[in-house]
């Protein structure tokens, strides 16, 4: 969910830069044919959907989800010709109601992952998904024991939970020998990444990192508006700060020694400045808004990519207690 909503938000960004430094041109020279781009986005979000239908692998969702949230912020661009009677691109309110639009499909997203629980059908299938991927790549043992954990939460009436059950405890973990390019440049980066945090120094890098980060963006909020009075300078200023806090918060839960609940806090900040802080730097300073989103990108996925070793991290850790 979260790759679909970021690159929503950078293609609508990308498409209004482009057609700015282009001068709005138009596809077909004839004067009266105007082939819109949410055409575009439609065809993308129908190239999204028939991925995710065809593949049933956990690598084309995440294709689907890039390409997905390419098409729906191509489609959702042009929303100011939707919503005015003389079909204005330019409605200067269109971008704000499009930025509130994604943020609040966003939080309902994250509502839903919070406070809605796993049912004993879902822990089941959750298992059988992990099964799945095991056939492509490899079963670890670390997979099979987390298969294992899902299935005793499951229904024990159900024949099949209980034939799964039964034959990944027989089942040894065995590598596979066909292992693809992808999955060894992840293994490769798996093992870079465990060798840094074995650094006493990373902690100290990536406090500095983030809080030159957030100085930064609050310094350059002061120095665009020298006086503020607009909405846009105030709510430069207030996502600057909201972002300023996560990156605190992350730096205290850094010095506690809890990498996650840091890589977290830090994401949260990495995601209030693509969701808030670009929408008001892309209407003072379009130029500025691209670059900025790019590193902002960049470094959103390098913490997702954190994050998500952190939980395999955690993981192997309770297993290893448990045994």
């Amino acid at each position: 969910m979260e790759n679909f909503f970021v690159w929503a938000v950078v293609s609508v960004i990308g498409i209004r830069v482009f057609l700015s430094l282009t001068g709005y041109p138009q596809i077909l020279p004839a004067e009266d044919i105007h082939i819109a781009h949410t055409l575009f986005g439609g065809f993308l979000m129908l190239f999204a959907l028939s991925i995710s239908f065809v593949f049933l692998n956990r690598e084309a969702k995440q294709i689907a989800a890039v390409i997905g949230g390419i098409g729906f912020g191509t489609f959702i661009d042009e929303l100011g010709k939707f919503i005015t009677k003389n079909n204005d691109y330019h409605y200067e309110p269109a971008i704000a109601l499009i930025y509130i639009i994604l943020a609040t499909i966003f939080l309902i997203s994250r509502v839903i992952e919070k406070y809605f629980t796993f049912s004993q059908e879902e822990y089941a299938v959750n298992a059988v998904e992990m099964v799945k991927q095991a056939l492509v790549h490899d079963l670890e043992k670390d997979e099979r024991s987390l298969s294992l954990k899902y299935l005793k939460k499951a229904s024990q009436d159900n024949p099949i939970v209980i034939m799964l059950e039964k034959a990944l405890e027989k089942i040894q973990p065995i590598p596979n020998k066909n292992v693809s390019f992808f999955h060894r440049f992840r293994n490769f980066l798996k093992s870079l990444y465990f060798r840094l945090i074995k650094n006493p120094n990373f902690n100290s890098l990536l406090i500095i990192f983030f809080v030159s980060y957030s100085t930064v963006n609050f310094f350059q909020a002061i120095l665009n508006f020298k006086t503020i009075d607009s909405f846009f300078e105030w709510g430069h200023i207030a996502s600057t700060l909201a972002s300023g806090f996560f990156v605190l918060v992350g730096v205290y839960s850094i010095i506690r020694r809890t990498r996650r609940k840091a890589y977290t806090s830090f994401r949260f900040a990495v995601l209030v400045h693509i969701f808030l802080t670009q929408f008001f730097l892309f209407v003072q300073n379009q130029f500025s808004a691209v670059l900025t989103l790019a590193i902002s990108i960049v470094i959103w996925n390098t913490l997702q990519y954190l994050i998500s070793e952190e939980k395999l991290l955690s993981k192997k850790e309770k297993l290893y207690l448990q045994t």
